[in-house]
């Protein structure tokens, strides 16, 4: 089963690979897709590669700020046993 469903997951190919590395590491990159998200926008890269089209997209999340100066300050839970 996993040599078959190897031969129908296309690769990333050397060029591609080095691609889509330097696109994880560009800093003014991310912080266009962070952006985006803040604005509520979805944000896709897609990678062209000889034997298919890859797309990774990131979709906005809302999540309610937890300040840290208003946490409730709990002593840790220890067990006794």
């Amino acid at each position: 089963m996993r040599e078959s469903v190897r031969g129908m997951t296309p690769r990333l190919d050397r060029d591609a690979f080095h691609r889509a590395w330097a696109w994880l590491g560009d800093h003014r990159g991310a912080a266009v897709a962070v952006q985006a998200l803040r604005r509520g926008q979805l944000y896709a890269y897609e990678l062209d590669t000889p034997a298919a089209r890859w797309r990774w997209t990131a979709y906005p999340v809302s999540v309610l700020p937890l300040p840290l100066d208003h946490l409730p300050i709990e002593p840790p839970v220890r067990s006794h046993a």
